[in-house]
This record gives structure tokens, sequence and C-alpha cells, in this order.
């Protein structure tokens, strides 16, 4: 009793320890197909939610009625809810996990270690992090129907509101995602892992009663009408492979991750699972935990089984949460061989000391499975923070009432270049180019704007090319000239920044407005503040003073053709002293050069000034022209009136 105590308030330390570890996912918003997802409850009734959709892959209706409930009035979605919905059946399904193991025979340190590798299941991530998979809310739904069926069998005299409860569960977890059906078996299994059946007919007809009911509802599945193209019986061998991986998971689990383009070879990946898989099973059977380890074996296979037939590798490969019906099953395994039981035989006479130095050395092996699991899991928290924080600043931007907006260089997906596991894709799908821009601030506030993308891979190239991710662009490669064609069309652009660290960055880079009317433009009433060798007025310049940094808006009128080597000096520095700071370079963060600007337009671009750390308390100017970056030389500057201004330079303003 003191041991069982004991363990209980372990495995409360341990789901508030698995609650930590992913409350960062609360400030995750909406990614990859989010938007079409969560469209499907939008403007529904209750009635048409729980009909077949001919237009959808799926027959889920219980999934789309628990999507209603996160519906806003402004048909938004509320985000930070799904996340916290999310993050709570994973919690429920790690505490089923651990009873179940001890319904199971397992000790309560043990059924511990169960619920401990369910947590922190490095391929439960994508499953518990992102707010769209459906299998943490089946696994409850399902693992609850388990808990009541051995709260049925073992109440044999009042047994029948807890079957019926188990199998209300059961029906519910098949209509929230129907790969719960491969499970259905699992009673059946768990009669034969505790060696002994019920003396209640009704009882065992109820093991039984889930094989028929998932039967049932499968023949229904298939022929309700449905978008056809996405499911299919089929088996690729890369399959295999892939889901051996999360069998023997902390084998080949590296934190610091594989090198680019290294692998495993498939017969090596084989012969390693087929070792571990089988070492398990011979040394569990002398430890008396034989039949627990082959329930966990079934269930693992069991819960990829439906990926496994009727999943293209194509998908499978994107989507680790698919191992998340087979993590019970999987943490079975492990735990059961790496902490045997004390009370049967084992390898000879006097086996207690043996077996006691076992389950120390496999208390120890855990707690390593446990540092690395850690490890990966906050490896992929900061990969998503990354790219989900990027997403986050253009819902913002779209709430700033801009209509039309051009976006260049914004990711669709990105992964490390460094996975942490051989096979498949190990990264993070966040805008792709199937999905609308437009779509993610509609989901996340009710707001759509317009929005374009498009790509100039030659930006970043130098800190796309040294960071830690490899990433994929939205939208055609587009030169300049087109680019500003299509920035007539929007009001305002903004250019996805990269730096070598790894981090993004969404920079508004400017916007652009044609002439109203034919008539020539005359500097000396058309221009206001300073006009450059009769090529651009400077029309208006705002500094902004941010946090290590001086943020330049300013507003140019084309006058006339540049020269193919002019682009723009901003310089911060004391007067008659070289600069301490500047940004020079093209316009719109270096996208636009000026020999594409169309004179009688104004043109409106963002430029960034990055201060020194140590700023001496002196004030200095900030100083606006425009030069020949190949001869060095500074376009002409005077007043709209014909004065020269001195070096060739405006004066914007004084820090």
């Amino acid at each position: 009793m003191h041991r069982t105590r004991n363990s209980q308030f372990a495995m409360l330390f341990l789901l508030l320890a698995t609650a930590g570890l992913y409350a960062h996912a609360l400030d995750f918003g909406f990614i990859w197909d989010d938007p079409l997802w969560y469209s499907r409850v939008v403007g529904r009734s209750i009635s048409e939610l729980i009909r077949p959709m001919p237009d959808y892959h799926f027959y889920r209706p219980a999934l789309m009625l628990y999507n209603h409930l996160f519906l806003r009035p402004d048909n938004s979605l509320a985000a930070p809810m799904l996340h916290a919905a999310q993050i709570g059946w994973h919690l429920l399904n790690v505490a089923l996990a651990y009873g179940l193991s001890c319904r199971l025979g397992l000790g309560g340190w043990t059924a511990l270690a169960v619920g401990g590798l369910v947590a922190w299941y490095p391929f439960s991530y994508q499953a518990v992090a992102w707010a769209a998979p459906a299998q943490p809310l089946a696994a409850a739904l399902q693992n609850g129907a388990w808990l009541a069926y051995f709260e049925a069998r073992r109440q044999q005299a009042g047994h029948r509101l807890a079957a019926g409860l188990s199998l209300l569960l059961f029906l519910a977890a098949l209509t929230v995602q129907e790969g719960a059906a491969a499970l259905a078996v699992l009673p059946l299994l768990m009669e034969w892992v505790l060696r002994r059946q019920s003396n209640s007919r009704a009882v065992r007809w109820l093991a039984l009663a889930y094989p028929l009911i998932a039967g049932g509802f499968g023949l229904l599945w298939l022929r309700i009408p449905r978008e056809a193209g996405y499911t299919a019986l089929t088996f690729e061998k890369p399959i295999a492979l892939y889901f051996l991986q999360g069998l023997i998971f902390p084998l080949l689990g590296r934190t610091a991750g594989y090198e680019p383009g290294q692998t495993v070879a498939p017969g090596v990946l084989l012969a390693l699972a087929g070792l571990t898989l089988g070492g398990f099973l011979v040394a569990s059977w002398r430890t008396g935990r034989g039949r627990q380890v082959l329930l966990g074996l079934a269930w693992a296979l069991l819960g990829i089984a439906p990926s496994a037939v009727g999943l293209r590798y194509s998908y499978v490969s994107l989507g680790s949460r698919l191992f998340y019906y087979s993590s019970p099953g999987v943490a079975l395994l492990w735990a059961c061989v790496l902490l045997p039981g004390l009370e049967t035989g084992f390898f000879g006479k006097n086996p207690v000391s043996f077996r006691r130095l076992w389950r120390t050395g496999g208390a120890v092996l855990l707690g390593l499975i446990a540092l690395q699991s850690s490890l990966l899991l906050t490896g992929f928290q900061r990969m998503y923070t990354v790219g989900i924080a990027h997403l986050d600043e253009l819902i913002r931007v779209a709430q700033a009432g801009e209509a039309r907006m051009l976006f260049v260089n914004f990711p669709d997906r990105y992964a490390a270049k460094r996975p942490p596991y051989p096979l498949g894709y190990w990264g993070i799908t966040l805008a792709p180019a199937s999905v609308d821009l437009g779509a993610f601030p509609a989901i996340a506030t009710g707001q759509r704007p317009h929005t374009t993308s498009c790509s100039m891979p030659w930006i970043d190239i130098e800190a796309r090319d040294g960071g830690p991710y490899q990433i994929d662009l939205r939208g055609v490669i587009t030169p300049p000239d087109q680019l500003y064609q299509l920035a007539h069309q929007m009001d305002a652009v903004y250019l996805s920044r990269y730096r070598l660290g790894g981090t993004f960055a969404l920079q508004r880079a400017g916007a652009v407005t044609s002439a109203l009317s034919a008539t020539p433009i005359d500097p000396a009433s058309d221009c206001r503040l300073a006009v450059f060798g009769q090529t651009l007025c400077l029309q208006a310049a705002q500094a902004d003073l941010q946090s290590g940094q001086l943020d330049l808006t300013l507003t140019w009128l084309s006058l006339s053709a540049a020269q193919p080597h002019d682009i723009i000096f901003a310089h911060l520095g004391l007067a008659g002293q070289p600069p301490i700071a500047q940004a020079d370079g093209d316009a719109w963060q270096g996208t636009l050069p000026l020999a594409v600007w169309q004179p009688g337009d104004t043109i409106r671009e963002q430029r960034t000034i990055s201060l020194p750390e140590q700023m001496p308390p002196d004030q200095y100017e900030i100083r606006i022209g425009v030069y020949n970056w190949v001869t060095g030389e500074r376009l002409p500057a005077t007043t709209p009136q014909g004065e020269s201004l001195p070096d060739n330079a405006y004066i914007a303003g004084s820090k």
C-alpha cells in the first residue's frame, strides 16, 4: 500500500511535469492546413456536421461537433482553448496508461514508467503541440473505454453500467477518428494476458463486442460518400522502416541530430529492430512479463496498422503524430523489460539479487531515456516556436487594417538540417502554398485580408544556408521588376528575414502608389524635403527608436529612371565624421533596385539601422542620400528650391 501511494504521488508529479513541458503550446496558433480543416465547421448547423461530407476524405461526426465547440461568433476559433484541450487529452492519456498498467498486473512503479514513456514519447510531440490532430482525443476515449472494461470485468454483479460506458466511449472514439477501429481486439488480448476469463457470460461477450462494433462502423465508413484519392489499401516498404523507428526509439534518437543526408541502411535498421524486439521477448518471458510485452508489441503494431496500409509514405513521413495510438504499447514494451517483477524465477536458483540489479539498471536506462526524450521535445519546441511566432507576426500585421498585402519569402515549411531520427520529415509544415496566407488571420481573428506570396531566394541566402533549418519558401520566384508591378496592386509589401541563429522576422518593406495624373512633375512645387540628381524626391522621413535599432520610414517620389548601380544610404553619425551605423542598399529591405522605379510613382520604404551596444550621449545626425555603389559618387542633393545640401545628404533629424 505504501509503495502504491508513493507511485501515485510520483504520477501526480509526472503529470505536472508533462503539463509544464507542453505549456508553451498554449501560445501556438494555427499552422499547416488548419484554416481549411477548421473551416469545415464554419457556417454549418449541427445536423450538417453529423452528416457525411462529400468534399471530405473521412467521416468523423464527433470530431466535427467537438471542433464546433471552439467556434466564436465571428467565425474564428479559440486557438488557446484548442491547445489547452489538446494538452489535457494528452495528460488524461498518461493517467489512463498508468491505470491500465496497474489493471494488467504491473506494479505501481512499472505502471509509472509506462505513464512516463507515454508522457514524453518524442514521436507524440506533433500530435500534442499542434491543435488539429485527433489522435489525443480519440486515444483518450478509447483508453477510457478499456479502463471501463476492466471495471465491468471486476464488478461482475453490477457490470452493466461500466460495460455500457465502455462501449459508448469506444463508439465515440471511432467517430472521432476511424483509426481507433484497429485496436478493437485489445480487450481480447488483455484477457489473454490476465490468463483467466470472467465467470460472467455477459462480460465474456463484452470483449467480443468491440471488434463487432468496429467492423460494423468500418462497413458503414466505406459506404459513406467521401472525397476519393486520399486513402487506399496499399503498403510501401519505407513505411515499415519508418514505423520501426518508433518501436526502438531510444536506440535511434539523437539529440544532436544526424548529419545532413546521413541515414541508417534498411538492413541495419531491420537487424537492429529484430535483435532488440527478439531480445525483449526472450528476456520478458523469463521474467514473467512475456504476456504484457506481447500485448505491448501488439498494441504498438495495431496502432500504426491503419496508417501503414491506408496511407502513402509521402504523407506518413510527414506525420509523427501517427505514432500516438501506439505509444501505450511502446511504453509497455520498454517498461516491462527494463523493470521486471520480483515474484518469479529468473536464470538460477537465487534470482532476487540479480533481478534487483536488473531493475536498478533498468531504472537508470529509463532515466536516460527520459533525459533523451526531454531534450528531443525541447528541440521540437524551439523549432516550432520560431515558425509559429513568425506566423503570429503575420496575424498581427493583418489586424492593422490593410486589405491587400504582398508577402515575400514567407516560409512554406522548414526542418532541422540535423534531424533527430534517420527516416521521415522532422520539420514543420507552417503555411503551405495550397493555403492562402489570409486564411490564417481569418481563422484566428475573423479578419481576412487579400494576400499574395512570392519568393526572392537570393535574399538572406547566406543566413538560410548557414542556419540550422532547411527552409522552403512560398510562391514563385519573382524578379524585382515583377515584384514592383505586383506591389502596385497591394497596400503593403512584407519581407521575411532570416538570421544565422535560425530565427525569422517579418519586416514591412514598403509600398508603391502610382501617379494620379500624367502631368510632368515640378521639383520646386512637388518635392518636399530634398531632390537627388533630378532622379528622386525625398518626401518624408520618420525615425523610430526601438531597442537596439533605429527604424526609418522614407517616402520617395520618382522623377526619372535611376542608374543601375544607384542605391540609397542612411547614415547615423556626428556632423563631419564617419558614420557609426548605417543602412545602405536597395529599397524594400534590399529587394527593389532604384532602376525599376517608374517616374511619377510614390514609393514608401522601411530600413533599419542597427545601433552599437554602447552609444555615447551625443546628438547624432541621420543623413540620407543616394550614391552609385560602383563609383562611390553621390548624386547631387538640393532643396526643392535648388539650394545645394552639404555633403550631398539630407539631414533627417538627430538622436
